[in-house]
């Protein structure tokens, strides 16, 4: 019997990250991959109970394993259920390799390595955790998935990593469950006019250039002139540098004009996503840029940066601009708010990009990893 244990701590996330999402979704595309029951076994380990929501197929156990402190939970007490009772294979798709696993085959996903490509957007504390975190996985997984050509590249690149060692496993639009907001009351929610503002989601920090696009809109509305519709939207948490990224908005001239809701519940995404004129993605450097893809799903045009994983994402669906050029921010807007033609065509030419990534197939490509570690 091969078992396969699984870290199932982002299906209990109520505000989840990129990565938190892209675990969750992928866990429950592959609870409904064909699945042999007789020959293996899955255990996902969590801290807490399982959702009365979910519901797990033949095969598939939940363990909780509880931990009294806040903080220490993979290190600690996952490590010690590992140590105790290995698992053929473990896999965590989100976050780092407990400390022991004793016999354990280890998978992990390694999401990007911007740390690497911008360090000047992380703290050194941070610097330090994410290089000891990817150094570790990179010398002692079994398999790595990476969610991007360009991020398995950078493994190579950066780590030396053998090629045969990284599987490419890309993120797809993100499964958002639940009641819908009506397209209207977001409007009003929000303070918007449909087709009139620019849209980022994402977490507001250094590592996604907010500030540049915060200038270019400015810009843009100095243009314009006063009593312009035109409005900006920066939807998300406060990451690092996000101080700098709210004394920037709280200080241009186009102020009043500039929304942060902080984060957008998944009731409000599909309707405040839908009605913008574009979904704008400034980012540094990505390992995939799961936000993208779910605003080329809805229909929204794109524009984003000319880094490597948003380009292999994108293709030919998106505008893309270089991340520092805040003219060139200002004039890619100006083109989407001033031709119909051409946001018919990024409208057409996403929602077609968006069907090349599905979680069904990240979900099969994972399991014949999964498996391959197994027989080794």
């Amino acid at each position: 019997m091969i078992i396969y244990g699984l870290d199932g701590s982002s299906l209990l996330r109520t505000q989840p990250t990129g990565v938190e999402r892209y675990a969750a979704n992928l866990l429950k595309a592959m609870m409904v991959t064909p699945f042999n029951p007789q020959d293996e076994k899955v255990i996902i380990y969590a801290p807490e109970p399982q959702p009365q929501d979910l519901h797990l197929p033949t095969g598939w156990t939940w363990k909780k394993l509880g931990f009294w402190l806040p903080k220490g939970w993979t290190h600690l007490r996952l490590s010690l259920e590992l140590s105790l009772r290995p698992p053929t294979v473990f896999f965590n798709p989100a976050h780092e390799i407990p400390l022991f696993h004793r016999r354990a085959k280890i998978a992990t996903t390694i999401h990007d390595l911007a740390f690497r490509r911008v360090p000047a957007a992380y703290s050194a504390t941070n610097l330090r955790r994410q290089e000891w975190a990817v150094k570790r996985a990179v010398n002692q997984a079994q398999i790595i998935f990476a969610v991007s050509a360009a991020t398995k590249q950078d493994l190579i690149d950066f780590y030396h990593v053998p090629e045969d060692l990284v599987v490419v496993t890309h993120n797809a639009p993100a499964d958002r469950p639940g009641p819908v907001t009506d397209t209207r009351d977001v409007m009003v929610k929000y303070g918007v006019t449909p087709g009139m503002y620019i849209l980022f989601v994402g977490r507001l920090e250094n590592k996604k250039n907010v500030v540049t696009l915060i200038r270019a809109f400015n810009e843009l509305r100095r243009r314009y002139g006063a009593g312009h519709p035109l409005k900006l939207v920066l939807a998300g948490g406060l990451g690092h540098g996000g101080d700098e990224v709210m004394q920037v908005a709280r200080s241009v001239e186009s102020r009043a004009d500039i929304v942060i809701p902080g984060y957008i519940p998944d009731r409000d995404f599909a309707g405040l996503v839908s009605q913008a004129l574009c979904f704008a993605f400034p980012s540094w450097s990505e390992g995939f840029g799961m936000p993208v893809i779910e605003a080329m799903a809805l229909g929204t045009p794109v524009i984003a940066s000319d880094t490597p994983a948003l380009k292999e994402v994108c293709g030919d669906a998106a505008v893309l601009v270089p991340p520092e050029d805040v003219g060139k921010w200002a004039v890619a807007i100006d083109h989407l708010l001033t031709n119909q033609t051409l946001r018919q065509q990024l409208h057409l030419k996403g929602l077609a990009r968006a069907t090349d990534f599905s979680w069904p197939a990240t979900a099969e490509a994972t399991w014949a990893g999964l498996r391959a570690a197994a027989r080794e």
